[in-house]
């Protein structure tokens, strides 16, 4: 390979035939670097079922890491938490303000 330049491929990025163009990577262990996603540097690959230290070394030649995507964070978020009749409202779009007065009014003939 002397004089040719290989694009390496970013295994954060990189999609399942990409991956399966590299040779010693095949359909399966494609799949578990995919699933291992994201990744913050190559040596988070040996985490990988199916890659070893040797495996890596020889891989590194065709892979790379960018900065990873961040993860987010999946949190329920009650629906009318940012909604509060104890402090009066400066700027409110049609839905909250309907919401808020919704709400309100319920309370009141509740009591």
């Amino acid at each position: 390979m002397a004089g040719k330049s290989v694009k390496k491929l970013d295994v954060n990025t990189a999609s399942l035939a990409e991956l399966v163009t590299i040779n010693g990577v095949g359909e399966s262990l494609a799949k578990k670097i995919i699933a291992g996603r994201p990744y913050a540097k190559l040596k988070d690959l040996l985490a990988v079922n199916g890659i070893s230290e040797k495996k890596l070394e020889i891989l590194s030649g065709f892979l790379k890491v960018t900065a990873a995507p961040k993860k987010i964070e999946s949190s329920p978020i009650a629906p009318y938490d940012h909604i509060s009749s104890t402090k009066p409202f400066t700027k409110v779009g049609n839905t909250e303000a309907f919401v808020f007065l919704e709400d309100r009014n319920e309370r009141q003939d509740a009591s």
